[in-house]
């Protein structure tokens, strides 16, 4: 298997191990779990397998102080994404929860141009037009059948924004020098610790995990959408480019969405698919590099 080759595999595989979560998550939720609690074992089980491959691979695993306050602020907005996201798992499927996460590039190209001097362009403005009506035919919107939710569609849209954030905020905050891994397990440990804090301060500690098949789905969950997920999309990052990985991602809303109907067995009408592939031809309009693209055509 040729790099390029090895490069596109391992792209796919992270966005379907992302696209995995609402399968180990949503049955944690169903047994009584908070979301603070999930994400405190998901990050435990995912830091600890990442930890694992950096020091097999003998990284060096000291940051500076400036480094590390940097990356506490990275980790707030992934937990906000991470929480986001399952607090909207209780009010919209999670097939559409996880198409809302994906607009994060969506919210890239409007905070760009908003804050950053980006100007407007033929591909952004078709890009905003498209997830927009993408969004509201899959939160049901057009449906009229009672099943539309404003708290679920702003949660959706909150983490997809949470998460465009912290993609700006990796380059800008002198932390990119930092290995990829390295820097995913130092926001996930982060992030777990604050998310215990947090928890110590409102519900008096992290809740128990109440049987064996909680325990299971959480190391899973830490597993197959967290530490393979970002180990995955890190190796294809140094074998293709960063626009073929981000046209990848298109499987993490795809998964989500066959695990919730054919696994979960959650509702998904035709409006809703085709809201689905909206999002995702916005995001590819608004990703897709025609000259970064030529290998695939050889």
């Amino acid at each position: 298997m040729n790099s390029q080759l090895r490069g596109v595999v391992n792209g796919i595989i992270s966005g379907v191990s992302f696209g995995m979560i609402p399968l180990f998550s949503i049955p944690v939720i169903a047994a009584g779990m908070d979301n603070v609690s999930i994400l405190v074992y998901r990050f435990l089980f995912g830091s600890a397998a990442m930890l694992a491959i950096l020091l097999l691979r003998k990284t060096n695993m000291r940051v500076s102080l400036s480094e590390l306050l940097r990356i506490v602020l990275l980790a707030i907005f992934y937990i906000t994404t991470a929480l986001a996201t399952l607090e909207c798992y209780k009010y919209l499927s999670s097939g559409i929860a996880t198409a809302l996460v994906y607009t994060d590039p969506i919210w890239c190209a409007l905070i760009g141009l908003a804050f950053l001097g980006d100007k407007f362009s033929i591909k952004l403005t078709s890009s905003i037009l498209l997830a927009s009506l993408g969004v509201m035919m899959m939160t049901g919107v057009f449906s009229g059948d009672g099943t539309f939710s404003m708290i679920g569609l702003l949660l959706g849209l909150a983490s997809g924004l949470a998460y465009g954030i912290y993609l700006i905020l990796v380059p800008r905050l002198k932390v990119k020098h930092i290995a990829s891994l390295k820097l995913t397990f130092y926001v996930f440990f982060t992030g777990m610790w604050l998310l215990i804090a947090y928890s110590l301060m409102t519900n008096g500690g992290v809740e128990e995990v109440p049987d064996s098949s909680c325990w299971l789905d959480l190391a899973l969950l830490g597993l197959i959408p967290t530490a393979i997920s970002n180990i995955c999309v890190t190796v294809s990052l140094k074998l293709i480019d960063s626009t073929i990985v981000a046209i990848l991602g298109a499987f993490e809303p795809l998964t989500a969405m066959v695990v919730g109907v054919v696994i979960l067995g959650e509702p998904l009408g035709f409006i809703g698919v085709v809201g689905g592939m909206l999002i995702l031809v916005a995001v590819a309009i608004l990703t897709i590099n025609p000259q970064k693209l030529k290998f695939i055509r050889k």
